[in-house]
């Protein structure tokens, strides 16, 4: 029999396939080919494939990314700015004053970071309406991830 190959074999890991049964591999792996899972199984029944990587995910969870359906990524520029008020107080006094200074090159820089933290906890598609959606675009895009953009009106 020849050898199954994959650019990248994800082993080891505990897999939640999210499939119709709810099927859980204690020790399972997923290879992929490009951008594509060509396979998911037992890690038992990959023992014959090659792979340009192989990912071991022994103690941890492989499954699909999420997604985060509400964002206002670039917002990570304003973490701790006057944490604890009410709300209108928060929107009126502070948050909208420094969204009127934001620019593109602002709002790409604090979309990178939030893509960051994003992938960093498996989150691989995010929708966001804010300011400057171009930019929010080029920042999904140069991180490698799926997003939907919508620029918020303000009438």
């Amino acid at each position: 029999m020849k050898p199954k190959s994959a650019d990248v074999l994800v082993t080891n890991g505990t897999v939640l396939t999210l499939d119709a049964a709810d099927t859980i591999l204690t020790s399972g792996t997923v290879a992929v080919a490009k951008d594509t899972i060509t396979a998911v199984g037992p890690a038992e029944d990959f023992f014959n494939w090659s792979a340009s990587e192989v990912v071991d995910a022994r103690g941890g969870i492989i499954m699909p990314g999420l997604i985060n359906s509400h964002t206002h990524a670039a917002m990570t520029c304003f973490r701790g700015l006057a944490d604890d008020l009410p709300l209108m107080t928060w929107l009126n006094g502070h948050i909208f004053p420094a969204e009127a200074k934001l620019d593109d090159p602002m709002v790409y820089s604090g979309t990178l970071l939030a893509c960051a933290e994003m992938i960093m906890s498996g989150t691989t598609c995010f929708c966001d309406m804010y300011l400057f959606e171009d930019a929010v675009a080029r920042a999904a895009s140069d991180a490698g991830m799926r997003a939907v953009v919508g620029e918020v009106l303000v009438i």
